[in-house]
């Protein structure tokens, strides 16, 4: 938004509270802005608990409506995943509500698939044709159905599973960038993620774990860090990172150790072999859990000081002095993250420093790490899944595709030929909020209501040993013709009729929730329902008692970690490419915010862009200074992106986020910097897991100005508009 934009929208902000008392002349003129008619008391704001979708972790929000506007999120105190603390990307979530690229009314193609070109219809034709694609597939034989979601929980899991019961050969991919799936392909065989107790602990090592930032519940653990490092009068506990990039969870480290790229896991080998020779592990748990001395001894013999700082290529003494630590305080607690999984023996990797919290016997003990039985409905699909159904959508397997809550054309590496693959389907309908990338290329569009406009209910997959329904509920009334995704499946049901409409006879999701919060915990809705369903969203949701914690099962037997594997030849392509999640926009769901594009990056203080780290020394020998435009190449692609010098870098490392280069999604988002996904190269490993640390690039300079803005620059955030970008 430009400056003299944000003034004329400020003083319509004024003029539409004194003008309040004569909304029929100015409704037409501002009807986003004017209180509505629902009983609003003027000059008194009312306070709504709900719960974040920004990302999957399900933090609790407050949200402050004034004469029906909402006006301010921020963190609930009664939440026990985030306990009042929220990100930027929770905040942010108001300018969805009012954005002004949001889809308005159903619509439905008449250019060719990315043109953009759409033509509103009524919901009465949109929901027709959608019952009459679905139809067909109601019958037994009938293949070629797709459900391609985000990863459902809690009720609307239910909902959906229901449905599509009702079409037999249906196939349900849900899809998470970022998905943890990599913590199921290790050394445990929980299908739950462990719930970490930072807050505990007395040492804690970070296998690429950007725990601050974007892994599993970034508030959560920042919550439990702090008390961990300030909120012990007599214990401020120690720290260290092992990965090949300094990032802002790294920099909060008391050592940073620079692994190279997919060798971390060696430093718990390390640690390992110490424990044993010094005979301070947890031999109860390694036997309760399967594993012998014997063949752990056998797996990490080798691996002595020496052994682990040459695999790494990490000075001997530091390594020395993180294991001496590790060893010697108690409880230690080892984090393992994207950094380190993201490669091609990420899975075993995984184990290793799963393998290492066993060891140091803190399983299900405070400063450890809590395993909790599942409590609720889960659907959620790996990558293998994902590569799957991309060959049957290139054999032209699949007819109608439902996409909702996702954007896999931008998501999924450009390698995996998705985009192409999702040409071949005739018929796509898509539920999106926002014309990205992939509801450009649907055939129908059914727009979804915002988060702040919807009901629905949040079972967080990680941060909390206790049981928690977090519960959403709309904060003011929709403001476009949109409706939410369940109400959808809901009327499709009503409509086609059959079994369908008598199993989902339901008038609303409301009616739907309230139902299965019902089932889910019936003594809480003994008596008045109606009263005990109004204290369950005064609150935010349903916060029951802590989780029996449940004891690890070992799937198989610690194996021995190969070097990770890197698709291109390293004459050709010298650099090692790292992707990381980014701390504003998250896998890019949150680039058409302007708020997040204009907090600047913590590390290098870019706004309104992405860039190239390198490091310096790196940088000397290409002819490359802070601010060039550089081409850079993979097997897979080339794109072209402002350099960024970046000591916090091994030499061979160069690094981008995730997050911007979209080609849709918004005024603020579209063509705004470049999508390092497109430089991803499949490896063999690929097809069964995500490797996205597992590609070689070159980097050339091409010219001294880039347009790069940061903080620090004189001119701001209005450096672009002054351009004319």
């Amino acid at each position: 938004m430009k400056r003299r934009s944000f003034l004329q929208l400020s003083g319509m902000s004024l003029a539409s509270s004194m003008l309040a008392g004569c909304r029929k002349g100015n409704e037409k003129l501002i009807p986003f802005l004017v209180p509505p008619e629902d009983g609003a008391i003027p000059g008194i704001a009312n306070y709504y608990a709900s719960t974040c979708r920004q990302c999957p972790a399900g933090c609790g929000v407050l949200v402050r409506v004034h004469e029906g506007r909402a006006q301010k999120v921020e963190g609930n105190p009664h939440h026990p995943v985030n306990q009042g603390k929220l990100c930027a990307r929770g905040q942010a979530m108001l300018q969805e509500l009012y954005h002004p690229d949001r889809i308005k009314q159903p619509l439905k193609r008449t250019g060719i698939r990315g043109s953009g070109q759409f033509i509103p219809i009524s919901w009465d034709e949109a929901l027709k044709q959608l019952a009459g694609a679905l139809a067909p597939y109601q019958q037994k034989e009938q293949e070629g159905l797709l459900l391609f979601s985000a990863p459902l929980r809690g009720s609307l899991a239910r909902l959906t599973g229901d449905f599509l019961q009702h079409f037999p050969k249906a196939q349900h991919l849900a899809w998470e960038p970022l998905s943890p799936e990599w913590l199921q392909q290790g050394l445990f065989g929980n299908p739950g993620i462990p719930d970490y107790d930072l807050g505990n602990t007395q040492y804690l090592l970070s296998f690429g774990a950007d725990f601050l930032e974007s892994h599993l519940s970034p508030v959560r653990y920042g919550h439990g860090f702090g008390h961990m490092r300030q909120e012990r009068q007599t214990v401020r506990g120690r720290y260290s990172y092992i990965g090949p990039r300094l990032s802002l969870t790294a920099a909060s480290a008391d050592r940073w150790l620079p692994a190279r790229p997919g060798t971390e896991w060696a430093l718990a080998f390390g640690i390992i072999r110490r424990l044993l020779q010094e005979k301070s592990f947890d031999a109860s748990a390694l036997q309760a859990a399967g594993l012998s001395v014997t063949n752990v001894t056998e797996l990490v013999a080798n691996f002595n000081v020496q052994r682990v700082a040459e695999i790494a290529d990490i000075s001997p003494t530091e390594i020395r002095a993180t294991i001496n630590e590790a060893v010697s305080i108690s409880p230690a607690l080892a984090l393992v993250g994207e950094m380190t999984a993201w490669q091609s023996n990420g899975s075993a990797a995984v184990a290793a420093v799963e393998l290492l919290n066993l060891m140091l016997g803190n399983i299900n003990r405070p400063g450890g790490l809590y395993f909790t039985p599942a409590t609720d409905a889960h659907i959620s699909s790996n990558y293998a899944e994902l590569t799957g159904l991309i060959e049957r959508m290139q054999q032209k397997k699949v007819q109608l595709a439902l996409i909702y809550g996702c954007n896999p054309v931008f998501s999924i590496p450009s390698d995996s030929n998705f985009s192409a693959a999702l040409a071949n389907i005739p018929q796509i309908i898509s539920f999106a909020s926002f014309l990205d990338e992939t509801s450009l290329q649907a055939d129908l569009i059914l727009p979804d209501h915002s988060n702040l406009e919807s009901w629905g209910d949040i079972v967080p997959p990680a941060g909390t040993r206790q049981q928690v329904i977090g519960l959403i509920q709309p904060v003011v009334k929709p403001l476009h013709n949109t409706r939410a995704f369940p109400d959808v499946l809901l009327a499709l049901a009503k409509g086609m009729g059959g079994n369908l409409a008598m199993q989902l006879p339901h008038e609303s999701y409301l009616q739907w929730l309230e139902e299965d919060l019902i089932k889910r915990i019936p003594d809480l809705f003994i008596g008045d329902r109606r009263q005990q369903m109004d204290h369950l969203l005064q609150q935010g949701g349903w916060f029951g008692p802590e989780l029996e914690p449940i004891s690890p099962k070992a799937l198989k037997r610690p194996e021995r970690v190969v070097s990770p594997e890197f698709s291109g030849a390293q004459e050709q392509y010298p650099l090692q490419l790292q992707v990381y999640a980014s701390v504003n926009f998250y896998d890019g769901r949150s680039s058409h915010l302007p708020w997040l594009q204009q907090l600047p990056d913590p590390m290098t203080t870019v706004v309104w862009g992405n860039w190239l780290e390198i490091n310096p020394q790196t940088a000397r020998k290409l002819g490359v200074n802070q601010g060039d435009l550089v081409e850079v190449s993979s097997p897979a692609g080339k794109l072209t992106l402002p350099a960024v010098l970046y000591p916090g870098l091994r030499p061979e490392v160069v690094a981008c986020p995730i997050g911007q280069g979209h080609q849709g999604l918004g005024r603020y988002a579209d063509r705004r910097g470049e999508n390092p996904l497109k430089l991803i190269k499949e490896t063999e490993a690929s097809k069964q897991r995500l490797t996205w640390g597992g590609t070689r690039v070159q980097v050339r300079r091409l010219a001294a100005s880039s347009g790069l803005v940061t903080a620090g620059h004189a001119e701001g955030s209005y450096h672009r508009d002054l351009l004319g970008l």
